[in-house]
This record gives C-alpha cells, structure tokens and sequence, in this order.
C-alpha cells in the first residue's frame, strides 16, 4: 500500500500482481453477480450491486456488515477502458448526475505482466481527512482481502 499526497487530492493505492489475465478479470468486474462475489471483504456481505462498465454507467452497490449495519455506495463509471483501466468516483451518480456528499474517486489499471495482471487501484479523496477515514476503515487489510478474492475468482474463470 502507498498513502501519496503530491499537492493534488490525497492518495490511497494498492498494486497487486494476479495470475490471470486482464480480460478474466475484466469479467470479474464486469458482471453484478462477479462483482457481488468479490468486491467486500468477507464477512460482509453485498446485499445489492449494479455495474454498466461504460462512461456515465452506474456503479452502485450496498454492503451489510456483519452487525447488520447497510453501506450504500452509489456512484458514475467515469472511463471504462476494456481489460485495461476503470475509473469510478461517488462525486457523481448515473448519468453523470451530481451526488451530494463525495468521498473518493478510484483509478483501477490492468496490466499485463508476465503471465498475469498487475492490479493498481488508487484512491484519490476530496481531502485529508478522507484519506484518514479510509485508512482508518482498514483500506490496506480490507482491499487486501478483497484483491485476493478477485485473484481466487478471476483465476477460476480461465480454467
């Protein structure tokens, strides 16, 4: 995990090689019943999800944690490139439509390398104490789980 700040917005990312191709783990995101599969770190569970992998799509999905307590989390897919690059924020909702109160934007790269992926993901928020509040969240052990779950799944789906 990096926590970056270059005198733009403050940073969170997280790389991780995964030994599958970009375009499984492409599918991965692409499909509300893949994503829904991986996407929260366990125990917590994603109780709705849609995704339209498309500039202005929606990315909406909401989590229960296991105290029972519902996250919403709506949001507008900025740049989908496919089997390369997402970028996401929850500034926005479908359609580009202002969202009331945003807190980060994600910046997701596939990459090739060797036989597998390099997964970024970078996180940029609105301001410091965005930043904190997703370190304290747990972003580095919560995205860490989540990645190997991605790794678990998208390796399942080329073989």
């Amino acid at each position: 995990m990096t926590v970056a700040t270059d005198g733009g917005a403050p940073e969170l990312s997280i790389s991780r090689l995964i030994p599958a191709a970009p375009a499984a783990i492409w599918q991965a995101w692409a499909a509300p019943e893949m994503l829904r599969r991986w996407i929260a770190p366990s125990p917590v569970e994603v109780t709705c999800c849609a995704i339209e992998l498309r500039p202005g799509g929606a990315f909406d999905l909401t989590m229960r944690l296991p105290d029972g307590t519902e996250m919403p989390s709506r949001g507008c897919i900025l740049e989908a490139a496919e089997n390369a690059r997402i970028v996401s924020t929850d500034a926005m909702t479908a359609g580009f439509r202002p969202a009331p109160k945003p807190f980060m934007t994600s910046i997701v790269t596939l990459e090739p390398e060797g036989a597998g992926t390099r997964y970024t993901m970078r996180v940029l928020h609105v301001d410091e104490a965005g930043r904190a509040q997703h370190l304290a969240m747990g972003f580095e052990t919560g995205w860490g789980q989540v990645l190997d779950q991605l790794a678990a799944l998208a390796t399942g789906l080329e073989g």
